[in-house]
């Protein structure tokens, strides 16, 4: 295994990595994955020949590491020991993915190491509370590893000077179809598959999960069968979201996705998974924009959104001034 760099216009590098069979792109703008190639299909959703402009227009956050808080947060606002902090909205009345500012959209620095059987490359940036109006500034790093398995391994590190919200998480989008066409056929399996509800607002509701597992009566569910389910329930969410947007609760910390050519296996020591199937792909006016509705799907590994209006004091995306912050979530690819 090794990797090289290239540099493009705009700041932005892509970090290569090659492992025969497989291939995977990170670039430093956004902590971001742009391409994960097996043989000569692309899993993910991006473009690496002209990331210096793709990236700089594109409002889907492909690829890219979201915070420092990932999801929405209810008309911007939220207490934290008593005190109110008020975020910039930038989502109708809400606050989205740590706001205008967030981890997407910044440059980091970066260092590679190859080892044996394995690169990493080290991102680092601090998060400064006048940025983004959260309390506490975080010193950051987001590791990317991949290895001879061909495994995808996030690890991310954090420290805060105050108490403050953390809750970053990547927003890769995968397609495991050769043919790009829509991931409708894709299934979803796990032991545990709790579908969370949202409002009109796409904000969590207070109410209990959706089990799918019980609905379907079985653990591995395609795409397609969730998108035109009679259950009442599901197809409300459905009908109102135009597919899949929802925080979900998993069996055993591991979820797999796969369609007929590939198995994509997830695992997390994060509580939630996100999971959005790309159900509007009309709002980018760019010719970069070929993209359709269902041409790809998340798996946000993170707390569920808004946990901190839900829960309150209890919310677990609440870290302590200068306690060490760590989670990991993997991805694998094998073929079938």
């Amino acid at each position: 295994m090794f990797a090289k760099v290239e540099s493009q216009s705009n700041g932005i590098d892509l970090i290569k990595i090659d492992n025969e069979d497989t291939k995977i792109v990170f670039t430093n703008y956004g902590a971001r994955i742009v391409s994960w190639k097996y043989d000569d299909n692309n899993i993910v959703l991006g473009n690496v020949v002209e990331a210096d402009e793709f990236y700089i227009e594109n409002p889907y956050n492909f690829g890219a590491t979201v915070g420092r808080y990932g999801g929405r947060i209810a008309n911007a606002t939220f207490e934290l020991d008593g005190n109110k902090y008020n975020l910039e909205a930038n989502n109708g009345p809400h606050n989205i993915h740590g706001g205008p500012k967030g981890l997407d959209k910044r440059f980091f620095d970066y260092k590679i190491e190859e080892q044996v059987g394995q690169v990493k490359v080290i991102f680092t940036t601090v998060i400064k509370s006048e940025d983004d109006y959260f309390p506490g500034d975080i010193d950051l790093e987001v590791v990317h590893t991949y290895d001879v398995d061909h495994k995808w391994t996030i690890e991310y590190r954090a420290i805060s000077n105050k108490k403050t919200l953390f809750n970053p998480m990547n927003h890769v989008y995968f397609n495991l179809n050769r043919d790009n066409n829509v991931i409708d056929n894709h299934s979803i399996s796990s032991s545990k598959l709790d579908m969370y509800t949202l409002d009109e607002d796409n904000i969590v509701e207070k109410k209990e999960p959706i089990d799918l597992v019980d609905i379907f009566n079985e653990q591995n569910i395609q795409f397609k069968d969730i998108f035109n389910s009679e259950d009442a329930l599901v197809k409300e969410q459905m009908e109102r979201f135009g597919g899949v947007d929802h925080p979900f609760d998993i069996g055993g910390n591991e979820m797999t996705v796969e369609n007929k050519h590939f198995l994509l296996t997830v695992k997390t020591d994060m509580p939630n998974i996100v999971i959005f199937t790309f159900n509007d792909t009309t709002g980018w006016q760019s010719d970069f924009n070929i993209y359709k509705a269902h041409s790809g799907f998340t798996l946000e590994t993170q707390c569920i959104p808004n946990d901190i209006n839900l829960f309150g004091d209890r919310a677990p995306s609440i870290l302590e001034a200068n306690q060490p912050y760590y989670s990991k979530t993997s991805y694998k690819i094998s073929e079938k």
